[in-house]
């Protein structure tokens, strides 16, 4: 859909900044009203210079500028900003087509810098969402850091839908199984809206992509599918292709999977520089928790229990030969433990909590990327490490979500700062873990049977009141935490349970 904002501003022959406060993938109307003829440059991009007030020209990787100029008046002049089409960096990018909608080509921007010309100006900038409704869910708290970030989180889900299907970005515009695990979990917990959700789904299947850990996050993403949606229809068709995804062509005789390293490669995280020196091997831990995960989901999917069994078996196996001197290593020659590593070990229930691993966690602090980061807040949250968790949700280190806002973003990045990953992007739905880790983990409310028939509300023990509405498909879970005590409401055929 579009939704069309608008910004009037009288020019006087210098340059006029306009800022829309939010990013937006979006293309633009201008309607000028000139005194004489007159040659302007009318610019667009994501990032300013905060000292000049002005675009910045050169924001390096694919933060945006772009500019034109035309010459113009007198008088009332209409017409749209040029946008060149999209093009992917990459030969091998299945790039998705712009929607109908959109009529010419879409750029994510905030501001608009004029040039030139004694008039008015009328911009309109034409907005691309996804069926997306702002009302469905609520979070208030009495932590306004932590309602910034909420904020910041949901609105990255809404901007980044613009295409009606989970992308990585501006700079593929292509689904991955990785971010479209996480982008899934953050809008169902902002929408009941479940085609995108579907869609993307469908279209990993022709096209999944190359890293080990992604293809095996396929069964997860269909099960938190029909737990946030009840929605049974597809089921039948994703199961009969969901098994490939179990990569059985890498299973070795002892369970466990090893990486081609060609077509099919381990990852751990994105960039290299965030994995927290983990040391790759020709079988790696992080990509078989993720497998024992996969096993897991399989298990829910179909009630069949040799899914479950073949999980205890890589589970057993990580235990025999990936476990030294009480912790977890990356790889079965290696005496190294990356973050990681033993954030993995706990996600996937390998090994339990024990003083060294949560140790180990606490003084690496934030050593992964903004995808790996979700793992780590999950996990915090889950073995009562909530005050951890929730000092790294809050921090405004150049590792954290605060950084982005102070950087000037309104998306999340790609990366935790441009210094981390030069050839970012702005709007990277990858990095907004706040969108699903403050609804499952600090509020505690997750969906345990298809369509919330079921469900938890296990908050986190934190001094901390807040109001949080989660949507569902029977409609919204109302809970509220005030003075220590939790109240939940929910609606006819939704039932709390216990954890």
């Amino acid at each position: 859909m579009i939704r069309c904002t608008t910004k009037k501003t009288v020019l006087d022959g210098k340059t006029v900044l306009l800022d829309f406060g939010l990013d937006a993938f979006a293309n633009l109307d201008v309607e000028l009203e000139l005194a004489e003829k007159t040659e302007l440059e009318i610019a667009i991009g994501e990032v300013v210079n905060a000292k000049r007030n002005r675009l910045r020209r050169r924001p390096g990787g694919f933060r945006i500028f772009r500019s034109m100029k035309k010459l113009c008046g007198p008088g009332r002049e209409t017409f749209r900003f040029e946008i060149a089409p999209h093009k992917s960096p990459y030969a091998f990018s299945n790039s998705v087509k712009l929607p109908a909608e959109a009529e010419t080509e879409v750029i994510p921007f905030r501001y608009v810098e004029i040039t030139g010309g004694r008039g008015s100006a009328l911009l309109t900038r034409r907005e691309l969402f996804d069926d997306f409704d702002d009302e469905e869910s609520f979070f208030e708290s009495s932590d306004e850091n932590l309602n910034g970030l909420w904020s910041f989180g949901k609105y990255t889900m809404k901007a980044t839908s613009a295409f009606g299907l989970f992308i990585d970005g501006e700079r593929e515009r292509v689904p991955y199984e990785g971010d479209g695990y996480w982008n899934q979990l953050g809008w169902f917990c902002s929408s009941t809206k479940s085609r995108i959700a579907a869609d993307t789904i469908d279209w990993l299947e022709k096209f999944p992509t190359w890293p080990t850990e992604w293809r095996l996050m396929m069964p997860l993403m269909v099960r938190d599918y029909l737990l946030y949606t009840g929605d049974r229809a597809p089921l039948e068709k994703w199961l009969r292709w969901l098994p490939s995804r179990l990569l059985p062509e890498l299973t070795r005789a002892d369970g466990l999977l090893s990486g081609d390293g060609k077509v099919i490669r381990d990852i751990v995280d994105w960039p290299p520089s965030e994995m927290d020196h983990y040391e790759m091997g020709k079988v790696n831990f992080v990509p078989n928790a993720c497998f024992v995960q996969a096993l897991e989901s399989m298990a829910d999917l179909t009630g069949d229990t040799k899914f479950r069994t073949r999980a205890e078996k890589v589970r057993a196996r990580l235990r025999e030969i990936m476990v030294k001197n009480g912790l977890p290593v990356d790889n079965p020659e290696s005496a190294h433990t990356a973050l990681h590593t033993a954030v993995f070990a706990l996600w996937a229930d390998v090994m339990p909590l024990s003083q060294a691993l949560e140790t180990l966690i606490r003084s690496r602090g934030m050593a992964c990327s903004v995808y790996g980061a979700h793992f780590l807040l999950e996990v915090c949250f889950r073995y009562g490490m909530a005050d951890h968790g929730l000092a790294l949700l809050k921090s405004k280190d150049l590792r954290s979500w605060n950084n982005m806002l102070e950087k000037g973003a309104t998306m999340a990045m790609e990366a935790w700062d441009d210094s981390f990953k030069p050839n970012q992007d702005w709007n990277h739905a990858w990095g907004a873990a706040p969108a699903c880790i403050i609804p499952r983990c600090v509020c505690g409310i997750r969906p345990v049977a298809p369509g919330f028939e079921k469900f938890v509300c296990d908050p986190a023990p934190l001094a901390l009141d807040w109001k949080f509405r989660q949507p569902t498909p029977k409609g919204p879970i109302e809970a509220e935490m005030r003075r220590g005590v939790l109240e939940v409401r929910a609606p006819a055929g939704c039932r709390r349970v216990e954890a």
